[in-house]
């Protein structure tokens, strides 16, 4: 668009001060705590991080628009392991596409956040039309690399909340674009807070008996845990046990977006302070575990997790970690807790509630694009039977699974 100035950010110094308040200014109707500057500029300062940040400029110099880039590898291990067909098609598609080591892989340019889930790809003033949108998108999706190549030949933008039924299909062809594909992937678990909570045993007390019952036992369960808020210096310390902790949970994923460098942590509490809490989990002195999140009154990010095996099964830790996510966002004053898309069985039983997410992708390959849209169109997420936590029918879609 002629009338807008494209300006790109490959380093948190390539921007002033006011560059950067303008920015957070974009996400004053609708805040993200992964398209705050803070979190960008943590981003940026990690030199492994292929990523970039894009602010639009109208004649008068004040920012109209933003939004986030990184390149990064998506890898798919495990075939079959989050969606579900009846089709023959699915098969033979998938044998294609995991066809030798079993591996489907591919170099994408992602618009949006690789580590997380959420809408946290771009913010635009309301003046810019939605047919405007979808050009200055497009011209974010082919901006060079860091290093001035040329972008991946896949992109993904992700995630839109989707208001849909449940049972009405979002995957296939794309309302987005004709040449695209909707993908949808498992849901977000998020759970909604109310003002009135001001304390864990508030909260608990709102859920059905089954799940308070599960909370005590959780807390018995964790007691010999000694949690520790770790300072920048002692994440700094410990980047790097706290990295292998996170790859004991990530090394086990069938699906992979991008990875966390340990250097992310460091520059995240860095930029974010105390609103980046590093908790650390120990059994007398040694770090069995960690959990680490963005902190907002507007949500509570779940960020990372890491932990020994053998000490989660014998200590509830991921479930006691659950349960400090929550105790931080009703701390804070948070309106949600938003805990990301794996452990969908476990987050239920504690009262979070599913949120459909859909992205948009395109594959650079031609006949691979035309399978990934079959694959889509014919199959669908695999959702467990989930836990009903409340009193109301907020899973209730679930109760015999999806």
């Amino acid at each position: 668009m002629s009338f807008l100035d494209l300006q790109i950010a490959s380093s948190s110094g390539d921007w002033s001060d006011d560059d950067w308040k303008q920015w957070d200014e974009c996400l004053l109707e609708n805040p993200s705590a992964y398209l705050d500057s803070r979190s960008i500029k943590a981003a940026l300062d990690v030199d492994s991080r292929m990523l970039q940040a894009l602010r639009w400029v109208d004649i008068q110099g004040q920012t109209v628009g933003v939004a986030q880039v990184e390149d990064t590898r998506a890898i798919s291990q495990t075939r079959g392991k989050f969606l579900k067909a009846e089709r023959p098609f699915f098969k033979l598609a998938q044998q294609y596409l995991y066809r030798g080591d079993g591996v489907f892989q591919f170099n994408v340019r992602v618009l949006g956040t690789v580590l997380s889930s959420g809408d946290h790809a771009y913010r635009f003033h309301d003046s810019i039309t939605e047919e405007q949108r979808f050009e200055l998108i497009h011209q974010a999706l082919n901006i060079p690399m860091i290093d001035g190549s040329k972008p991946p030949l896949s992109s993904m933008i992700k995630d839109h909340y989707s208001a849909l039924p449940w049972p009405q299909k979002i995957a296939g062809k794309s309302n987005w674009h004709k040449h695209w594909i909707d993908l949808e992937f498992d849901p977000v678990m998020e759970v909604d807070l109310i003002p009135e909570w001001k304390s864990i045993d508030q909260y608990s007390a709102a859920l059905r008996k089954k799940s308070r019952t599960k909370v005590r036992r959780i807390m018995r369960g964790s007691e010999e845990l000694i949690l520790k808020n770790l300072t920048l210096e002692e994440v700094s310390a410990n980047a790097s046990k706290l990295h292998d902790l996170y790859k004991q949970v990530y090394d086990r994923a069938g699906f992979t977006l991008g990875h966390l460098n340990k250097e992310d942590l460091v520059s995240l509490k860095n930029q974010w302070g105390e609103d980046f809490p590093v908790i650390a989990y120990y059994l007398e002195d040694e770090m069995v575990g960690f959990q680490c999140g963005i902190v907002t009154c507007n949500t509570t990010e779940a960020f990372f997790v890491g932990f020994l095996q053998e000490e989660n099964k014998l200590h509830f830790m991921y479930q006691r970690m659950l349960l400090e996510f929550i105790k931080q966002g009703i701390g804070k004053g948070s309106s949600k807790i938003a805990m990301g898309r794996t452990a969908l069985d476990i987050k239920s039983s504690l009262g979070a509630c599913p949120k459909r997410l859909m992205c948009h992708m395109k594959v650079g390959n031609i006949f691979v694009h035309m399978l990934t849209r079959a694959v889509a169109h014919t199959s669908s997420p695999k959702i467990p039977p989930l836990k009903r936590a409340w009193d109301d029918d907020r899973v209730s879609i679930f109760a015999a699974g999806n």
